[in-house]
């Protein structure tokens, strides 16, 4: 036995792991997926115990490592335990519980030098195994194991192939349930098959997270900025524009090897879009294409070019086909070097339908300033001296501290220092009473009457006070202490607490994860840098309970800067909406956020749930959906009421993932069949007519009156289930239900299909309901890649003869375009619902071909979409 007695009182959904965790550990794994404030690591601890055996504890920062050791001190060990009798954080010196980070155990392994977080440790000659085996280490914990960096892994899975069998307990908050099948299993050999999952909707309706909502705050550049931007596009496409009608550039294109036959057929439509890219070109300056080339696209009619086309083009030239093109006399780094000039290149990539230039201009804009300062004075209006605000940066920007305090100084950086002195100015602008403060690794800022306080919890830290920047002494200090202080945050997150500091700006590494602070109820994600794990984790810290505050809610804000203006585009090409990266880092984050929509009583994923405006922005548009969230986030007493009504669904609830296809793209085939019934028994009902007109007693003709009607009931009742495309679509829901099931894809044969509308968008959902989290993701996988545009899939299914109302191709789903036995399969299952399709295999001579029209036709089809989110439902729906 370890001595570890949890000293608590277990929440419902946490007794209900423990109380099946004879169940979960038969086959020596436990693999528990929880959002962030489930208390996950209390868990963790538990199971450890309950496995009763020594331990190796890994975690992915030295923040969460100290956040465990803290844990276990205040949480199960009692009065006269000794915490260094039991925990360790060293691999040279374990103990019953040892508590590294991955990076340290991955040096280990290896046999490497370590450093990490100021910490240095030198593992060369160092034996991991025999020291583990020694300690007689029996049970592996693998903290947040979802997101290990690939060397991380090969050393996880070195050591597990290594080692003697060990008792496995995975904990995370975000299982990639919608990677590739190999990645999926390799995750799963390592942590084994999900136990339980608790969601946040879950932990509200609990009280172990409070009611909250995510709001999006639409930043427009500054003037400057939008000036630099404008120059960019405009400077980018005069040359363009220049380019496409230059008499050298089209010389260099008509003189091709690829014209004169030299490149081989197979070479050509390896990646046929560089082909037609060429083509595509050449047919809008009206230069001879090749009828044998034309041809071979199988297409009789080339579309216009477009900016993607002739990106395309020029990636081809400078990179991807070189040796497609003669060049004599060096034009090509000519025109390299031109496109370099104009920042159209970045890593040997082409960028005209992007640029990297304007992403990155737009993410770093300094409208979020004026953005953050905004939020504050939103908050600061609705919660006055409750507020308890985190503001999070990627950086500190230490250079900007010479300029603290002074109003005059313009400011030009993000970051915590920028961030501190923005709101510090609103704050007294409006003649706000706020005490901000900055907590960071190395910079901390306090208010000066807060320094009593402090050095009252920090007794045994030599502190010192000073002046920063122009800073008035009066009002802030400088805090310093030894780089060997312990304590500093606690004590800081403490005076948070209390509300002795309303505003804490900071550092996403050190308050990102890991740091626990329950009074935080307005979050502003500052940052621009950083994977859906780490926005998950910081958006965490907002969530969670404050004890003895029961009435909690808590905003989160997220930035994006977007332009108020369409782009510049090619003649004849349709104005493209703004996509730039700030725009699809937010809408990928949200894909993973349940949370409630602002329209209604639902919990759901995705960006769509926020009412967020489509593209192109105006700037009427922008200001007014930025007056709506700032309207909306005062209303906490509404947020909590819609919380409550929509967690009232029913007492079980479950998480299913939907995907969405346009009416239009569903095949008719049910339908079609159904009118052809419809119309036979009417003929036939027609011939029984004829025989009772004309008194034929030949036969008796009362039996064929009544089959007749029969008949054209059962028709009628067929053609009108199947005329709507929600039926239709639950039939093929179901037949792809069946051949993931048949395959082996699905792990429960009692999930069934479920359809619905969205009458807004002409759009029809499909989503299984029941089965495992995985089992959701990949039939909503499938199905959207069955509906998604021909792109270069390896196998398409092509209508022998196209009807009315039909769609000429459809895809093979990755999960089944291997081999061609399995997309065979795929077909067989399908073709009761889609009527005859032959399989195409996209990667011969004439696959291509077919591969090219069906392109060509996609993009023809520029509204085809599918979209797919999660979405909370009611187990009686």
């Amino acid at each position: 036995m370890l001595g570890l007695n949890f000293k608590g009182s277990w929440r419902q959904y946490q007794k209900q792991v423990l109380d099946r965790f004879q169940d979960y550990q038969a086959d020596g794994h436990v693999h528990l997926v929880a959002a962030p404030g489930s208390g996950k690591t209390t868990i963790g601890i538990e199971l450890i115990a309950r496995f009763g055996n020594p331990a190796l504890i890994l975690v992915p920062t030295v923040t969460i490592r100290e956040q465990w050791v803290d844990r276990i001190q205040t949480a199960f060990l009692e009065d006269g335990q000794r915490l260094s009798d039991l925990v360790s954080q060293n691999l040279k010196e374990m103990k019953a519980l040892t508590i590294v980070t991955y990076q340290a155990f991955h040096s280990a392994m290896n046999q490497l030098q370590s450093q990490e977080d100021g910490e240095a440790e030198d593992f060369v000659g160092f034996d991991l195994l025999a020291s583990l085996r020694t300690q007689k280490v029996a049970t592996l914990c693998l903290d947040e194991c979802h997101h290990l960096r690939n060397e991380w892994w090969k050393s996880l899975e070195a050591f597990r192939k290594q080692y003697e069998p060990l008792q496995v307990i995975s904990l995370t908050a975000t299982p990639p349930y919608d990677s590739e099948p190999e990645l999926w299993e390799r995750y799963i050999r390592m942590c084994g098959e999900i136990d339980q999952e608790i969601t946040v909707p879950e932990l509200v309706k609990e009280d172990t997270l409070c009611p909250h909502q995510d709001f999006v705050y639409m930043c427009s550049p500054t003037a400057e900025e939008a000036e630099r931007l404008k120059q960019f596009e405009e400077t980018k496409w005069d040359y363009i524009h220049h380019l496409i009608v230059d008499p050298d550039f089209q010389t260099f294109v008509a003189g091709s090897k690829v014209l004169k036959g030299d490149i081989s057929s197979d070479l050509l439509l390896e990646d046929p879009k560089y082909l037609s890219a060429m083509l595509i070109y050449m047919h809008s300056q009206g230069l001879t294409i090749p009828p044998s080339l034309q041809n071979l696209l199988g297409t009789q009619k080339l579309p216009a070019l477009t900016s993607y086309w002739l990106e395309t083009l020029l990636q081809s030239i400078l990179y991807q086909t070189p040796e497609w093109y003669e060049d004599p006399d060096g034009y090509r780094k000519k025109l390299e070097a031109d496109l370099k000039a104009r920042g159209l290149v970045e890593k040997r990539q082409v960028y005209l339908v992007k640029s990297k230039a304007s992403d990155q201009l737009l993410t770093q804009s300094l409208g979020k300033l004026s953005a953050i300062a905004d939020i504050f004075l939103t908050e600061y209006e609705s919660l006055g001296q409750e507020l308890r605000q985190l503001v999070l940066a990627d950086y500190i920007r230490k250079d900007f501290a010479t300029y603290l305090g002074d109003d005059q100084t313009t400011i030009s950086q993000l970051g915590v220092l920028p961030y501190f002195e923005n709101i510090r100015r609103k704050a007294q602008e409006q003649e706000i009473p706020v005490s901000l403060a900055v907590l960071s690794g190395s910079v901390v800022i306090l208010p000066t009457d807060v320094t009593a306080e402090l050095k009252e919890l920090l007794p045994q830290v030599p502190l010192s006070f000073s002046s920063i920047g122009h800073l008035d002494q009066k009002d802030y200090v400088q805090v310093g202490f030894p780089s060997s202080a312990k304590g500093i945050v606690a004590a800081v997150t403490e005076l948070f607490q209390r509300g002795r500091i309303q505003v804490l700006v900071g550092t996403k590494s050190l308050l990102g994860e890991g740091w626990d602070a329950p009074c935080v109820n307005s979050l502003i994600l500052g940052s621009f840098v950083g994977s859906f794990m780490l926005s998950n984790q910081m958006r965490g810290r907002a969530i969670r309970i404050w004890p003895g505050h029961p009435e909690k809610t808590s905003n989160i804000w997220h930035l994006v800067a977007v332009q108020a203006q369409a782009l510049i585009t090619l003649p004849g090409e349709e104005p493209r909406p703004e996509s730039n990266q700030d725009l699809q880092t937010l809408s990928r984050r949200m894909e993973h956020f349940l949370g409630l929509a602002y329209n209604q009583e639902s919990i759901e994923t995705g960006l769509d749930r926020l009412d967020f405006p489509k593209p192109p922005f105006k700037k009427k548009q922008i200001s007014e959906y930025n007056e709506r969230v700032k309207s909306l986030s005062k209303d906490r007493a509404g947020l909590r009421q819609k919380w409550q009504d929509a967690l009232v669904v029913a007492d079980q609830f479950e998480i299913v993932t939907e995907v969405a296809t346009q009416k239009q793209k569903i095949p008719v085939m049910l339908l079609l069949d159904a009118l052809k019934w419809v119309r036979m028994s009417l003929l036939l009902l027609a011939v029984d007519l004829l025989v009772l007109l004309f008194r034929l007693r030949l036969i008796g003709v009362w039996w064929l009156t009544t089959a007749c009607l029969l008949f054209l009931v059962f028709a009628s009742w067929r053609y009108l289930r199947y005329k709507s495309p929600y039926k239709r679509l639950q039939s093929l829901g179901e037949q792809i239900r069946k051949v993931l099931l048949d395959s082996g894809h699905l792990t429960d044969d009692q999930s069934r299909v479920q359809v619905e509308e969205d009458k807004e968008n002409y759009m029809v959902f499909a989503y299984l309901k029941g089965g495992s989290m995985r089992d959701k993701e990949l039939f909503a996988q499938t199905v959207g890649e069955f509906f998604a545009p021909v792109d270069n899939q390896r196998y398409l299914l092509k209508a022998e003869k196209v009807r009315q109302g039909q769609s000429p191709y459809y895809v093979v789903p990755s999960l089944f375009d291997k081999r061609k036995e399995e997309a065979q399969k795929f077909l067989d299952f399908l073709t009761p619902t889609i009527g005859h399709y032959h399989l195409v295999y996209t990667r011969t001579e004439t696959g291509r071909k077919t591969l090219l029209e069906a392109r060509i036709k996609a993009l023809s089809n520029k509204n085809d979409r599918t979209l797919t989110k999660k979405k909370v439902k009611s187990q009686l729906e």
